[in-house]
């Protein structure tokens, strides 16, 4: 991924707090990127505002926006 890339999510949800998007709707922004020993370290943020750090492109972290 290069840092303009965006991805949208299958069925159109945050995996992280399953909102909904419309059609053609850029959902995630990749922030930055860095490779580690483990692999190459992604750190996106979604449009509903929820954060997700991916591994080789495997969600192991996320975090839910805080709504309010």
């Amino acid at each position: 991924m290069t840092p303009a890339s965006t991805v949208i999510p299958p069925g159109d949800r945050c995996p992280v707090c399953h909102e909904s998007t419309p059609e053609e709707t850029e959902w995630w922004t990749l922030r930055s990127h860095h490779p580690t020993s483990e692999g190459e370290v992604e750190y996106c943020v979604g449009n509903c505002g929820c954060l997700a750090v991916l591994v080789d492109g495997e969600m192991v972290k996320s975090l839910a926006a805080n709504r309010r």
